[in-house]
């Protein structure tokens, strides 16, 4: 078990582990602004402000993998067209952007949520409000990255290995 995780981490052979991180910080960040919707109906429910700030932190973290898989999967290709080149560079700024907004929403989201639980009125007042369009805001940034992803795996061909197959 150990081998085939250390494996997964460093063999070259084996495809890159950023399209598999991809996808967990966009499912995340996609339903924390909608539990913090939820937070804001059902302002008796803790479980509910607990789990949005879990989403935003998991998303996060999940979102920093990304950033640093996608690093590592840059480094192994061998070459790429200048014109893929280009969205690789706009693609990988907008990931350092997007992490900093996270992190940023994040941490508004995480102080609110333990601010929240000793007093009242940020539980219901614009602290609160204040992370829905923020968190949105990241979740349009985070967008934007994977569309700038997907061109380069769907567009332009970037890691994507195409074998000739002997029989037609």
């Amino acid at each position: 078990m150990i081998e085939a995780l250390r494996a997964l981490f460093t063999d070259p052979g084996l495809p890159s582990l950023h399209p598999l991180v991809v996808h967990f910080p966009i499912a995340f960040v996609a339903v924390a602004p909608f539990l913090d919707l939820a937070c804001r109906v059902f302002r008796d429910r803790v479980w509910l402000d607990r789990a949005a700030s879990a989403m935003y932190l998991t998303g996060t973290l999940g979102a920093g993998a990304a950033y640093l898989s996608g690093g590592r999967a840059a480094k192994a290709l061998a070459s790429v067209s200048p014109t893929a080149e280009s969205v690789l560079a706009d693609h990988e700024a907008q990931a350092v952007l997007t992490l900093i907004v996270l992190a940023a929403v994040t941490l508004l989201r995480v102080t609110v949520s333990w601010l929240a639980r000793d007093d009242r009125r940020i539980k219901i007042g614009i602290f609160r409000l204040l992370a829905i369009p923020a968190a949105v805001a990241a979740l349009a940034m985070l967008a934007l990255t994977a569309d700038l992803g997907g061109n380069l795996v769907y567009r332009h061909g970037v890691g994507v290995e195409i074998s000739q197959s002997s029989e037609r």
